[in-house]
């Protein structure tokens, strides 16, 4: 099971000192179809974004060391506070999917951030969103993953033995959405780029979820008729 620990953190933007949260390790029994880590107990996720009190600066425990001007610049204006996800929460006491819609504004504004790494926060903020019961956000948030991840293919961030999987990603994505033609056509090429060398279980799971794809679209066209 989770095994969670309480620690202490400095604000690298405001210097504000404040308890938070931990994960120490974590016990995986399975996962859904886009990845999302199925755990014994306290599921993890919320507590890998820390999100400071004062200013809301929001990244994991690693990247509270140093920050940019840039992300500080933007932090310090107030925007980050102000974000939507905020309203109706204190800073203190954010959802999961709030913390990693705050971190992914705020490495928005670092240009170390790859859109790799962007669209991993948004999947992240996706899966929270899903355990707390809220699809509309879920949704908001598998978008914003699908415009990360492809770009992140367009401009060659994905290195060769990633590319099956942020692929069929995008495809199992799209099929959440109800987007089936594109599902079918992205997981199709998908399958058959990695027909002869691919990962089997990657493989068996891309075949599987575009017949969902295919059942979902042709169900669609008989309603239709």
């Amino acid at each position: 099971m989770s095994i969670l620990f309480k620690t202490e953190l400095t604000c690298p933007v405001c210097a504000t000192q404040f308890a938070t949260t931990g994960v120490v390790s974590t016990n995986r029994i399975g996962q859904d179809t886009d990845f999302r880590p199925h755990t014994l107990g306290t599921d993890p996720l919320p507590y890998y974004v820390h999100v400071c009190p004062n200013c809301c600066f929001a990244a994991f425990e690693g990247d509270f060391d140093s920050v940019q001007e840039s992300v500080q610049d933007y932090v310090l204006s107030g925007a980050v506070r102000d974000h939507p996800v905020c309203s109706g929460e204190e800073p203190s006491d954010l959802s999961g999917s709030s913390k990693y819609l705050l971190a992914a504004q705020c490495y928005e504004y670092d240009n170390r951030a790859t859109q790799l790494r962007l669209g991993d926060l948004y999947l992240r903020a996706s899966w929270c969103a899903r355990q707390e019961g809220n699809p509309s956000r879920e949704q908001q948030c598998q978008l914003a993953t699908l415009l990360r991840f492809e770009e992140a293919l367009t401009c060659g961030e994905v290195n060769t033995d990633q590319e099956l999987t942020i692929s069929y990603l995008i495809g199992e994505l799209y099929r959440r959405l109800g987007r089936y033609e594109l599902a079918v056509a992205v997981l199709q090429q998908a399958s058959e780029a990695s027909a002869e060398d691919g990962d089997s279980r990657l493989l068996h799971l891309i075949r599987c979820q575009r017949q969902a794809a295919v059942d979902h679209e042709c169900q669609n066209m008989t309603i239709e008729v």
